[in-house]
């Protein structure tokens, strides 16, 4: 697995921004799991959540980790693409052909207040968003992606 998958194309965001397959994403990060696995453990349809897993395999969002043959069956285990998905700073620069292009990534300059204000924020929505079950937000799961890419 990669550290990190950078997403460059509006596609792959469109495809990654889908608050549900967030949450088929987030749970195979654990562990490499089958589309079975997953539509037992949501009690939901296999076909749909195949459906959301072809989305994924697509935009080269997942990866097939392994296979397994079981009663002449071949199982398909997928992980995540990357430890780490983050969208590239680019990606809406639609005017591409008249601009320098840039860094991928963002600078920051903060005070040590301000550093430690931000990071006591980040630490409660990290713990806020460890202690819910549903799916997150758009916003918990920006601030996610930016705990964890501090971390790194």
């Amino acid at each position: 697995m990669e550290k990190l998958l950078v997403i460059n194309e509006l596609d792959q965001l469109k495809a990654i921004s889908d608050p549900f397959r967030l949450q088929l994403l987030s749970m195979m990060a654990e562990e490499p799991k089958t589309g079975q696995m997953l539509a037992d453990e949501l009690n939901l349809p296999r076909a749909k959540i195949h459906y959301h897993l072809n989305q994924l395999l697509t935009y080269n969002i997942i990866a097939l980790a392994h296979t397994v043959e079981k009663n002449s069956i071949i199982q398909k285990f997928y992980r995540p693409a990357a430890e780490t998905i983050v969208p590239s700073i680019n990606i809406f620069n639609l005017n591409a052909k008249n601009s320098v292009s840039s860094s991928e990534s963002y600078s920051i300059k903060l005070t040590n207040d301000q550093f430690t204000k931000l990071t006591s924020k980040l630490d409660k929505l990290s713990v806020r968003k460890s202690e819910k079950k549903e799916t997150a937000t758009a916003d918990e799961y920006a601030v996610y992606m930016m705990k964890i890419m501090k971390e790194a």
